[in-house]
């Protein structure tokens, strides 16, 4: 493979890495993840020691760093100044006194830059492949994010019909005004909210309902009006907001320490343009309130003084359905905006909503799909499983993070990555399904292309080293006489990096099958313990070498399992082997092989250095080499975790880590156990996953 391919191989990896960790743009976690991901990526194309990414923060539209590869030591304000000097530029990316800044921006806005500081020249096809890196990313993020923004809308949607059904439902007021307060809370992330209703004669607002913080105490109680106050209520009064009330002065003192609010944003209540009261949120530790907060407090506001007007519930009611009419266009140009194709459902499964993109890639108009079930717009052997996803969905709460992703292929040989998530109203009440659809296509053809390649190279490489490799195990067994002292060195050197050479065309060969799809398992009913066992034999010599003893404890009876004996010798073999690379002379690894509840847990401990909490997970990406890379004593291909887990996953079972620096790794997989009968592997629930672990 050129140098070319090979960068080319890698700038697809990477790519593939941020769509998949954008896509979850609603988990915090994983945006951490990638951003951690692109300062790491970026500092290993320029060759630089250091990178750090930062974002545009949506509430106040200030720069925050998100992540830091390497030890960055180049002051924080010193590198926004230079984000806010090319941002300013309006260039894609600049040198600014030797750091690289790289802007992320899609759809005319700027989300953030990734920043190198360079410790040398960077090649122009280095800046080239990190400049499209950031493109990809930047248009990553703002998808994800209006994806998101959408989901928001539909939720307030949900919220303001809500309301506006409390307000003409014969019910009381009290529920109504509970609702408005619950609502606007969830909103604008307020910690306290209130509704109170003006009393002219006493110059008193009376607090009827409240939620959040000291809602007991507030719910019922009155406070004076100000001249301050009184000037905001009024009927040219307008909606502020007071991110410091402590020096604002409006406010009575008496209620600031009361309270113990810092935050407040208020907005009258009116009814027939007359202000009956006000809405208002506060925040007693929280951060302060936006410019955006306040238009959704109108919103939520102006439903809430339909309550008050009960008397006039038919007017309401027909301006409620104007502006949600009005809502529902402003999404539907959302919408028509994003590349990815939307599809919005009830709760039944039928289709109320589609944009353009998603028409382009099933072929079919709005109006041909509008009023049919989600589930026809998928080939007959996926509708059942998508109608169990909706029925999972419609069981879930909002909080369990619930979706449902897979690729579909359709007619003509498209094939589009569906990734489906339910929707729920602010009562956590499940109203529908937002389904996003991205077309893979040429991803899924570049990847068998490449799978193919490598495929194809291995096999022309396995052959003239295989020959090699007998060769010189002639000549060292003396098949052709006595070699020479010096000599014999040099043929064992030579014997040594020949047989590394084939484990990384053998590395190669089964990753290219894990992406292709096809890595077959050879299963029979084996013996965990007599694999392990095998795996620890082949390593012996090895850990020898390296003055390394491997200890083992097996607890239990035997139990069989159904899986391919080899490839469970694989996994125990690369285990064997990262943890010889990274253990001390004269340390000891400590295999143990356990039976739980339906499971069989091996794992191997070592004394080495450990990995740092921010790359666990990241040790089973393929071709990820680590930190640590500095410890070991050889290099490796960065692919034997990979395919291990790939290895593991496909038997049903589950690899974990458990690390900390300084203090040694232990990497563990769990395999099912069949019921009995032994006639299947079964699956392993998370449920179970966790079970083992805590059990462990």
């Amino acid at each position: 493979m050129t140098n070319a391919e090979s960068s080319s191989s890698l700038y697809l990896e990477d790519l593939s890495v941020v769509d998949r960790l954008c896509w979850h743009w609603h988990d915090s976690s994983r945006i951490d993840e990638c951003m951690q991901f692109l300062a790491k990526r970026s500092a290993d194309i320029a060759g630089a020691e250091n990178a750090a990414v930062f974002l545009t923060d949506e509430t106040t539209g200030k720069l925050k760093l998100r992540a830091v590869a390497g030890a960055m030591e180049a002051d924080k304000e010193l590198l926004k100044g230079y984000v806010k000097q090319v941002i300013a530029s309006k260039e894609a990316h600049a040198v600014v006194d030797g750091t690289l800044v790289l802007t992320l921006a899609a759809d005319g806005a700027v989300q953030g830059a990734i920043v190198v500081p360079l410790t040398g020249k960077v090649s122009e096809e280095s800046i080239k492949s990190l400049a499209l890196l950031a493109e990809r990313a930047a248009l990553a993020i703002s998808r994800a994010q209006q994806c998101q923004e959408v989901i928001k809308r539909l939720n307030i949607i949900e919220s303001l019909l809500e309301i506006s059904e409390a307000a003409i439902e014969d019910a009381g007021l009290s529920r109504a005004f509970r609702m408005v307060a619950e609502r606007a809370a969830s909103a604008v992330r307020a910690e306290l909210t209130a509704v109170g209703l003006i009393d002219w004669n006493t110059k008193e607002l009376h607090y009827i309902e409240s939620f959040g913080e000291l809602a007991d105490r507030i719910t019922g109680s009155r406070t004076p009006i100000t001249e301050g106050l009184r000037r905001l209520v009024s009927k040219s009064g307008e909606p502020v907001i007071i991110n410091d009330v402590a020096s604002d002065g409006r406010i009575p003192e008496a209620v600031i320490n009361k309270w113990g609010i810092r935050s407040l944003l208020i907005v009258p209540l009116r009814i027939r343009k007359k202000v009956t009261g006000v809405l208002l949120a506060a925040n007693r530790h929280g951060g302060p309130f936006a410019i955006r907060d306040l238009r959704l407090f109108e919103a939520i506001a102006h439903h809430g003084s339909a309550a008050i007007a009960h008397a006039e519930l038919h007017f309401s009611a027909q301006k409620t359905i104007t502006e949600l009419d009005s809502e529902k266009s402003k999404i539907e140009a959302v919408l028509a905006q994003l590349g990815d194709g939307v599809v919005v459902c009830d709760a039944d499964g039928v289709i109320i909503m589609m944009n353009e993109a998603a028409e382009k890639i099933v072929g079919l108009p709005t109006s041909a799909v509008i009023g049919k079930k989600i589930f026809d717009m998928h080939p007959p052997h996926h509708r059942q499983e998508v109608e169990h996803i909706i029925n999972q969905f419609e069981k879930s709460k909002p909080e369990s993070g619930l979706f449902w992703e897979q690729n579909i292929t359709l007619p003509g040989r498209k094939i589009v990555r569906i990734n489906m998530r339910p929707v729920f109203n602010r009562s956590g009440q499940f109203t529908g399904t937002a389904t996003v659809m991205h077309d893979v296509t040429a991803q899924v053809e570049l990847d068998e292309i490449k799978a193919e390649f490598i495929s194809v190279v291995a096999h022309e490489l396995r052959t003239p080293l295989s020959a090699l490799k007998g060769s010189l195990g002639l000549i060292l067994g003396g098949a052709v006489g006595n070699v020479n002292p010096n000599l014999y060195e040099l043929m064992k050197i030579a014997q040594n990096n020949c047989n590394r050479l084939i484990r990384l065309v053998d590395d190669m060969l089964d990753v290219a099958k894990i992406e292709a799809g096809y890595l077959r398992l050879e299963m029979d009913i084996i013996s965990v313990q007599d694999r392990v066992m095998n795996a620890i034999r082949q390593m012996q010599h090895i850990a020898d070498d390296y003055q390394i003893e491997i200890r083992t404890k097996v607890s239990g009876k035997p139990q069989p399992i159904i899986g391919d004996g080899d490839r469970i010798e694989q996994v125990m073999t690369n285990l064997l082997s990262n943890a010889i690379k990274f253990s001390p002379p004269g340390s000891a690894i400590d295999v143990t092989v356990r039976q739980l509840r339906g499971l069989i847990k091996v794992s191997v401990a070592d004394q080495g250095p450990g990995i740092a909490p921010g790359e666990r997970e990241m040790v089973f990406e393929k071709f990820y080499q680590g930190s640590i890379q500095s410890f070991s004593k050889e290099v490796g291909s960065g692919l034997g975790l990979a395919i291990s887990k790939a290895i593991v996953e496909q038997h049903g079972g589950s690899i974990i880590v458990d690390s900390n620096s300084g203090k040694g790794s232990v990497f563990s997989f769990l395999l099912p156990v069949p019921a009995e009968d032994t006639k299947g592997a079964g699956s392993l629930s998370n449920k179970d996953q966790h079970t083992a672990q805590d059990g462990a």
